[in-house]
Parts: structure tokens; sequence; C-alpha cells
């Protein structure tokens, strides 16, 4: 298929999606599908303002309505051999008939696009003709013939007659073992020799999947629609009909892949065992961050290997799946363990029951490992909430006592004990239950709202281990004893006992567009044709929607204070002009919201860390994020963010060793590369930065910020070709101003100051705040001789930097570049002062090296120039050698020397 028809099934696909939200929802989602193409967002966004103003005339032939001229009616013949005999199924966008071919005598099918949709088939089309297995849907040829509309592709297919999988399971629940081996057998059969042959299906569900007989009479498995469907991150009945197929990556922009295919393999055998999906009740944040129950825990009797096929299918981490199908069913074909293994478990438990009863006894279990123990007191409360209090007491007792993790021992007693043993207070529990710890709670009646307070006490050392104040309504208060359990999870470092959390069903849609939002980068915007747009402006909305629809969950406010954060981050320049209200406040009020509900939540944990470190409070961020590394030990924004608090602290080896557990944990995640390498790259350790972007390219080639991170990288080791091939790219995925910046940087390294300002002043027009891009359109002017000029840009770049400056308050790079600025329009002594306090607080900033080299140089100040070179990276005395600026500077004798051993050094 040719590019053009390429385009036309890319543009209708998207087209007929957003016709199907509602009209103030269709930019926004328009965006979300075009994943930056501008030209392409262009072209579907005049189609669109079009049908609009049409008042949906193009809408009734697009969708799926059945008031159009048919391409094809009963009786007629097609290409002279083709006889249609009826019409047997409609779609969104195509209809299926029934026919008969003259040539091959034989019963077929015969796919084609409604009008509207001329070209609606998937340019995988080719490659899926060549795939033959009796497990997929056989594909015969593409054919093209005239009808009273025009020219209309159509495909001939096998014509299968049977029960669609989705159709079984709505009849009967759930499929017994033995035939769901048999049906996951032929899927995998059908999937692995589909991937071999490199087509990837993604849309498999349960709804693609037909339930035949063979000649035979046997069952015969067959997936429909190989090849041939959409991409599933453009339809919107994958985004908003049927979600709960799509691999989590897919939400966050990657492409579909084998490894996509599998874990929608591992949706369909989910829901054939249990009868349900995985995620029927809970978004698609469990699939972002864990996994669902176990099969075996919903199906009495379930072989438990069901479990080991399931779950890795499932895995968040696309490098944690099977590598392909067939090693799903090998999983399952494994023979079971021999009887006498069997034989053997039996008779240890039958020891383990024989044990003398005083052993086992209650309340003292494991007593003679215990080395914590907590009694939970009876609620401090009138006595009429008595019985209320204290049942959410012993609620909360239960979940620990009933937890399974190989945490530390920890022993129970619960408030119903206490109050039999009539202990009420932590005196009474040290001496007479022998506690080490105690649950104080109190809760108070204000009109309908309740509040509840608790401590949380060690009394060996008398001392609040935790304190918390929650204010619930009707609504909330059955929120109270998981925000209790979530207290005492955290402060003794549990795992598994606090229960998974859900979300309601109304609020999965809002809560995932959100989520779709949140994880794109982080510093580039979602770009609109009105102009420049955050993601966090449309993430922000989504989550508020979300906690309007679920009351209880802590996910949605959660993730609104991470929004709120980004939006704190992404518009502090303009919010300082504009005097706006502080939004870090704001999160702070929404934190509390979530930490009501559970204050031990993942969601939570890190929302709390990314807000105390906006507030510079690392330590106290430190706290939260280890938090979640016990929780989730291979959770990657929490590796991220360690590495970050360490290295702002200068202990690069911890900073070194959580990148590189994060690379581990998530091996295709481009931005742990781009992290790394501004790791290296802010140390002046450019090879190693370059090595980091590249894999980061290479991880995500469409990702524009990979390649100016790596043509910045490239031209600080002096290779300006390819540098400038990088940067091209980059600027051919999107025109941004830091690739600007940086070609025009390598001109200027050229000594072609009048190109490098033209690159400068298309960087500023993109980013008028961009004080750097000031900065090096003066100095341009400066060695041009239009001084005048120069002294401007000057102006306008101190005044930028010095308002980050007294934003940001400790920021050592941002105050070496006002000392530069300083010193250029003749302010040296205080210029000086800047330069000095930059490297009196920085931790090995090669851009404050390299600023206060610059600086001593230009106020005539060699000797302390010197010894700043004298403690830089040898990649960093390469650069300074070719600065158009350091003429003088790099024929110092001592220079070269400094120059010269450095070199030997590296050797």
């Amino acid at each position: 298929m040719n590019c053009d028809a390429d385009r036309d099934h890319r543009v209708m696909t998207i087209l007929a999606a957003v016709l199907e939200r509602p009209p103030a929802e269709r930019r926004i989602h328009l965006q979300l599908l075009c994943h930056g193409d501008q030209e392409l967002f262009r072209e579907v966004v005049a189609m669109l303002d079009g049908e609009e103003r049409m008042g949906n005339f193009l809408r009734q032939p697009l969708i799926a309505f059945r008031d159009f001229e048919r391409p094809f009616e009963p009786g007629e013949l097609i290409s002279e051999r083709f006889e249609i005999i009826r019409e047997i199924g409609e779609g969104g966008m195509g209809v299926v008939y029934e026919a008969f071919d003259r040539k091959r005598a034989q019963r077929i099918a015969i796919k084609t696009a409604k009008p509207g949709f001329r070209r609606l088939l998937s340019p995988e089309v080719t490659s899926a003709l060549k795939v033959r297995h009796q497990n997929i849907c056989l594909v015969n040829e593409i054919h093209t013939t005239s009808t009273a509309q025009g020219e209309v592709d159509f495909l001939t297919m096998e014509f299968l007659d049977g029960q669609t999988l989705s159709s079984r399971l709505k009849t009967d629940g759930k499929i017994d073992q033995q035939e769901a081996l048999e049906i996951a057998r032929q899927l995998c059969a059908g999937i692995a020799e589909a991937h071999r042959s490199g087509v990837i299906h993604k849309d498999l569900k349960s709804a693609n999947i037909l339930l035949c007989r063979s000649d035979e009479g046997s069952l015969r498995v067959v997936i429909t629609d190989f090849g041939l469907a959409a991409d599933t991150a453009l339809g919107s009945h994958d985004l908003g009909g049927t979600p709960k197929y799509i691999a989590p990556e897919l939400w966050q922009g990657d492409k579909p892949s084998k490894s996509s295919d599998i874990y929608s393999l591992g949706v369909v055998l989910y829901e054939m065992l249990a009868g349900r999906p995985p995620f029927e009740t809970a978004p698609f944040e469990t699939s972002f961050a864990s996994q669902p129950q176990p099969p075996s825990t919903l199906v009495k009797g379930l072989d438990p290997r069901w479990d080991r096929v399931v779950l890795p299918c499932l895995s968040p981490s696309p490098g944690k799946r099977p590598k392909d199908a067939t090693q799903v069913i090998a999983v399952l074909e494994k023979p079971r363990f021999p009887k006498m293994a069997v034989m053997l478990a039996l008779a240890a438990l039958l020891v383990v029951a024989a044990l003398p009863l005083a052993l086992r006894k209650p309340g003292l279990k494991h007593l003679q490992s215990v080395n914590l123990r907590l009694a939970i007191l009876p609620l401090e409360t009138p006595v009429d909430l008595d019985a209320i209090g204290n049942g959410v007491l012993n609620d909360v007792a239960d979940r620990l006592m009933s937890r399974q993790s190989n945490d530390p021992t920890l022993d129970v007693v619960s408030a119903a004990e206490s109050l039999n043993n009539n202990v009420r207070s932590a005196t009474q529990a040290k001496q007479t239950l022998d506690a080490t710890h105690v649950l104080q709670t109190r809760r108070i009646q204000e009109g309908t709202k309740v509040i509840v307070k608790a401590a949380l006490i060690d009394l060996r050392a008398n001392t609040s281990l935790d304190e918390i104040s929650l204010t619930y309504s009707p609504e909330t208060i059955s929120d109270w004893p998981t925000a209790l359990a979530g207290m005492i999870s955290r402060t003794f470092s549990l795992r598994g006992l606090v229960p998974t959390e859900q979300l309601s069903r109304s609020a999965i849609e809002p809560y995932l567009k959100g989520m779709s939002y949140l994880r794109r980068d982080q510093d580039r915007p979602c770009t609109l044709v009105a102009g420049p747009v955050p993601c966090f402006a449309f993430a922000i909305p989504f989550f508020q929607q979300a906690a309007k629809e679920d009351t209880h969950s802590p996910w949605p406010r959660a993730r609104l204070v991470e929004a709120l954060v980004q939006e704190y981050w992404g518009t502090r320049e303009s919010r300082q002009r504009e005097k706006a209200p502080p939004i870090r406040e704001e999160a702070a009020l929404i934190l509390e919201e979530a930490e009501i509900r559970n204050k031990d939540s993942v969601p939570v944990l890190l929302a709390k860390g990314n807000l105390e470190f906006s507030n510079n409070q690392f330590d106290a961020a430190l706290g939260e994020y280890k938090r979640v590394e016990q929780l989730e030990p291979r959770n990657v924004q929490a590796m991220l963010a360690l590495a970050v608090i360490y290295q702002r602290q200068g202990l690069e080896r911890e900073a070194t060793a959580y990148y590189r557990k994060a690379i581990e944990a998530e091996p295709g995640f481009y931005d742990t590369y781009i992290r790394f390498g501004d790791f290296f790259y802010l140390r002046g350790r450019y090879s190693q930065a370059v090595s980091q972007y590249s894999k980061a390219a290479k991880a995500n080639p469409n990702n524009s910020r990979s390649y100016w991170y790596l043509g910045s990288a490239l031209m600080e080791t002096a290779h300006d070709s390819e540098a400038m091939i990088a940067l091209s790219k980059s600027l051919k995925l999107e025109e941004n101003f830091a690739a600007l910046l940086t070609k025009g940087a390598i001109k200027a390294y050229q000594k072609s100051d009048a190109e490098a300002m033209d690159s400068y002043r298309r960087a500023l027009e993109l980013y008028d705040q961009c004080y750097i891009c000031l900065l090096n359109l003066a100095d341009s002017s400066r060695r041009l001789g239009r001084l005048r000029e120069a002294r401007k840009f000057y102006r306008q770049g101190l005044q930028i930097a010095v308002e980050n400056l007294n934003w940001q308050g400790d920021d050592d790079f941002m105050r070496a570049y006002v000392g530069y600025f300083k010193a250029r329009l003749g302010n040296h002594e205080e210029g000086q002062e800047y330069i000095r306090q930059a490297l009196s607080q920085a931790r090995n900033n090669a851009d404050v090296s390299r600023c206060a080299v610059l600086t001593y140089e230009l106020l005539g100040r060699r000797d302390e120039a010197l010894k700043v070179a004298a403690k830089t990276t040898p990649e960093l005395l390469n650069q300074l050698d070719r600065h158009p600026d350091l003429a003088d500077f790099r024929n110092d004798p001592r220079f070269r020397e400094l120059k010269s051993k450095a070199q030997k050094g590296e050797q």
C-alpha cells in the first residue's frame, strides 16, 4: 500500500475516533491521538472543523449507522467472480459480507470499508497475507472494484461459522480448565506464528477470537483481524470502550509490539478462567503499578500453574512478560510434581499439626521470635460510639494479623482482647500485655463530621512515632480503617497490610486520561495549534473529575497533587510575573484529602515526596520515596527521585546506584537514560553522557528530547558533525528552542557568529524566557562588534536570570550565570561575588566551572580561572580549549600543562 493510502487510513481512523467524543473533548482527544504530529493534527482538525460547521453531516456515513448506501448488495456479482450472498456484520468503519467465490467454488467472507473510509485497510494487510496458520483467519487477497460511489477496496477472507469467545463468556461466565487449556494452546500457536512472520495484532481481545469446529468436529480457535486492526492507541473503542486489553505502555505513548500482544493474551486468559477481566473494578493504574488478584484465589480448585502463566503476561513491565507465546503454553504443559513430593509435603504438615498445643496458643503465636507487640487500645469515646469505633479497630487488627508478608514479626493485641483484659491505657498495656507499642484512638463527633485522632506510641522510649488527625464526612467515614492501617504499616515498614485499592467504574476513564498526560515528558508541552499548552493542564481536570466520581480512592487526589507540582515547576516564571496564587498550598490541601483515605498508598507517598522536594525538604522527601521502595522495590519513579536527591546531596555513588537500578528495572524506558545522561553531563563527563543519550534515542527514536540532549553532549566532545545530525533529527521531530540553541553554539565554536545568531533568535522566538539564548546572542553580537546590541541582550538576560534566582534561591547554576552577566555589564565586584558563591555551593557542576573560568578571565584574574580549571574534568578542559572567548587563556603555558597532565591521567 502506498504512503498516501497509509496517510488516508490514519487520518480517517483518527477523525472517526474524535467524532465519537463530545464536542468539548474533541480537541484534547485529537491531540492525544496525534502524538505531537502537528501536520497530522492540522489535517484532521481541518476536516473536523468542516464537519462541525456542517452540523454532523459527515458523521452518519462515517460512524456505525445503517442509513448509507451499501457498497455491495445481495445477489450482486463483483469483479465477475464474487457473488454477494448476505451482509453478516457491520463495524464502525466497515461491512462484512458472506459471498461465494465462483473461481474457487467456496464460501468466503468479504470485508470492505464504508464510504468515507475507502482506504481504511491497515498497512499491515500485506504482511498478514503471508501468515498461514489454522488458528488465524485466512486472508486471501486484496481487490479493488468500481461502484457507484467510486473505487472500493475489499478483502477476501476465510468464511468462519462459530461463536466469539466474548459471547461464550457472557453466556457461561467462565470456562473449565480443560477447555481453557485447549483454547490457550491454540491461541498461543496462532500468536506465535504471526509474531514469527513479523505481524502484530494490536487489538487482541475475546471479541476477536472465534470458537469454531473443524471438519472433524474438534474445537478450532481462530483469531480474526490479525494485522487488520486499527492502531489500538488511536481507536476510540480501545481508549474508551474496551481499555481493559491495552498494555500499560501503550497508554504512555509506546507503539504496539509483540509484548503488548502478550499482555492482551494475559487479559483473555484471565477472563476465561475467572469469568471477569483482571481489572474489572480497578483502573489501569493497577496495571501501571502492580498486578491483579491471582486467578487461583478466585476459582476454587484452579491449578496454580495458571497463576504462573497469566500473571507474568500482565506484568506492567514489558521486559518481564514472556518473550513469546510459546513460553506461555510451555509453562502450562509442564508435568505436575511427582506423587512422592506431595506425600512428603503432607507429612510435613502433619508434623506441624502434631506440635504441642501450648506452642500454638492463640495470642502467643510465634512468641519466641516476637520483637514487637502492638496493643490496640479501646476507643476513647462516649459509650454510645464504642461499638462502631471498636469495630473499626478490630478490623485494623484483623488486617495486621492476617497479612501475608516477610516483614519483621509483629504480634498484635486487638481492641477486643485489650477490653477482655481490662486494658485501657498505655501503662496497663505495658504491664499486663507486655506491649512494646500502643495505638491510641479518639473519635469526636461534630455534627455530621467525624474527627479521628490517633497516636502510635513506642512504650520503650515513651515517644510518639506518628500522629494523625483526620476529618471524615458521612461519605468518606468508611475510609477510616484503611487510614489507620496505612499509618501502622508505614511505621513498622510492613507490606501486604493495606488491601489493593480500586477505583469506581465511573472514575476509570477520566483517571486514565489524566495518567496519559501526567506521564508525558515533563518539560515538553503538549503542543496545540493555538500554542503550547503544558501536559499538566490537560491532566488536572481529568483527575479532578475522577476524584469527584470516586470519593474513597486516594489515587485521583494523589495524582492531582503530582500534576499540581508539575504545574508549579512548569509555570514558575509566568506565576512570578503575574503574582498568581501559590500552587503548592493548594497541592498540600489536596494531599491531606488523599492521606485521609490511605497515608501509605504508593501514589500518595510519591505525591508527598514530590511536594516536599518542591519545598526543598529533601530529607523528608527521601523518607517518602524510601517507603515506596519498601512497598514496591522496582518502582522506577521512586528510584529516579532517590537518584536526584542523592545527586543534589553530593552522594554520587548512591545516585549512580539508583540510576542503574532504574535502568535494570525498566531497560526500555528512555527517560531514565536521559536523566542518567544529565547526571554525567552536569559533571563534565560528556562521553558517558553521550552513551546514555544514545541509548535514550535508541529506546525512543520518536522523541525529540533524546536527540537534542545527544547533540549537546556530542558538541561538548567536539564531534560537531555528529551533533548536527542529532540536532537535525530533533528539529525534524519537533521544532524546539534547545536544539536551535545548541546548533547556534556549534556555529559559534566554528567562528560563524552570524549564522549562530540566526539560530539563537529563532530559539528565543520559541521561548522568550531563555536567558542562555540572550547570553549567547550577546556574546556573538560582541564578537561581531555590535556592542550596543550586545549590551541590550546582556541586560535582558540578566533580568530573567535574576528573577529565576530570586524564585529558586539556592541554584548555583543560575547564580553563576548572573555573575557572568554582571561582569559583562561592568559590575565586576558583584559578578565576582556571585561566581564565588556559586563555586562554594556547586557540587561538581561543569557549567558553573565554565562560567567561572569565563568570568575570571574577563576580569583579568587568570590565576583564579586556572584554579577552577584544575578541578574540572579532562573533557571540560577540551571544551574550554575551543571556546571562542578563551583564545588567550588556552595559549597560556600553565593551561597547556594542565591539559596535558589531565590527558595523561586519562590514559
